[in-house]
């Protein structure tokens, strides 16, 4: 499996978890899960980004 593809389904997974804790905090005490989906929420457009440039160098490279 390529770099690129593992790099995107993390951004796409860490939406999933952000989107998990958000609701989970809704239902528990509130603060600690919202920070935490907010947290977790930033990470997938490096994981994109990083995505991206690792697949244009598999591009360059093939």
């Amino acid at each position: 499996m390529k770099l690129s593809t593992i790099l995107y389904a993390l951004g796409f997974l860490s939406i999933a978890i952000s989107a998990a804790n958000f609701l989970s905090g809704k239902r528990a005490t509130g603060a600690e899960g919202e920070r935490n989906a907010l947290f977790v929420g930033e990470w997938p457009p490096t994981f994109f980004i990083l995505g991206k440039i690792v697949e244009d160098r598999e591009r360059q490279q093939a």
